[in-house]
């Protein structure tokens, strides 16, 4: 099933199964990474992202379900130069 999603402000264009999650979509497909699977049933918020800016557990929700969305992880709040205070927070 062919999905179009904007991650970190640019637009990709995924087929993948009907069945795969947002989250490994980001991770197998996209490798971005920065989101992970932690407990899989949405309770420790490793695979927090924001979807159209609202945060979601991405490993509860499909892509399917994310057509035409605006997609923004770890990855895209800060730069390497300037980093994003959620980023500085990890390290």
């Amino acid at each position: 099933m062919k999905t179009t999603i904007t991650v970190n402000g640019t637009a990709r264009t995924l087929d993948v199964d009907s069945r795969t999650t947002l989250l490994d979509a980001l991770r197998e497909h996209l490798g971005l990474i920065g989101s992970k699977k932690g407990c899989d049933h949405g309770q420790c918020g490793a695979c927090t992202v924001l979807v159209n800016g609202a945060r979601i557990n991405s490993c509860l929700s499909l892509l399917a379900m994310h057509d035409g969305d605006q997609v923004t992880t770890i990855e895209g709040l800060g730069t390497a130069e300037n980093l994003h205070p959620v980023q500085q927070a990890f390290l």
